[in-house]
């Protein structure tokens, strides 16, 4: 019996270390984001409503580059990427071919989201001004983007070229500096 409980625990501590450095950057001690989707197909459409009801969608973008980050109120992960979400924005938000957005899930009746992320858009909007958010945030319409991009975790960071094709998407939170190198793949 003595035999094969030294091999097996070390199997098991060699395991849990394996699994511990997959999920860990060795860098900064953080969850390292994951890359759900690597492609050059046509990006899916999508509808969202901007702050005056208006309806969005991916074809008003056309010929730009795109990043959206798909957040809620209630997630730590996308709270402590804000800052960095920020001052990455204040240095794009003036080129003319690039769009910068974010978007949440309200659970207001009039967004008729079946599953929605987040709270209601007060809620969200007053996370936002408590955060000092300038970047715009849409807001997902009877769960027409969160269907079209299958999010399942938040936060979630997609990359789309200005060919209109998705260059990524990665479920995590991502880092000033990550969030950069991303941007700057877009083609």
């Amino acid at each position: 019996m003595k035999k094969f409980m030294l091999p097996l625990a070390l199997t098991v501590t060699l395991l849990g270390i394996g699994l511990a450095n997959q999920t860990t950057s060795s860098a900064q001690g953080k969850s390292s984001p994951k890359v759900v989707q690597t492609a050059k197909n046509p990006a899916p459409a999508f509808k969202l409503k901007n702050k005056k009801g208006k309806t969005i969608s991916l074809s008003d973008y056309k010929g730009k580059k795109v990043y959206i980050n798909v957040w809620a109120t209630w997630c730590k992960p996308c709270m402590r990427e804000i800052p960095g979400l920020k001052k990455v924005y204040k240095a794009y938000k003036g080129k003319k071919n690039f769009v910068f957005i974010s978007v949440a899930s309200p659970s207001d009746l009039k967004y008729q989201n079946n599953n929605p992320i987040d709270k209601e858009r007060s809620t969200i909007l007053a996370k936002a001004k408590e955060q000092k958010i300038t970047y715009p945030i849409l807001y997902d319409y009877k769960d027409n983007f969160a269907q079209a991009y299958s999010i399942r975790s938040i936060p979630t960071h997609i990359f789309i070229n200005s060919d209109g094709s998705l260059s990524q998407k990665i479920a995590g939170g991502l880092d000033e500096s990550s969030l950069k190198y991303y941007l700057n793949k877009l083609k």
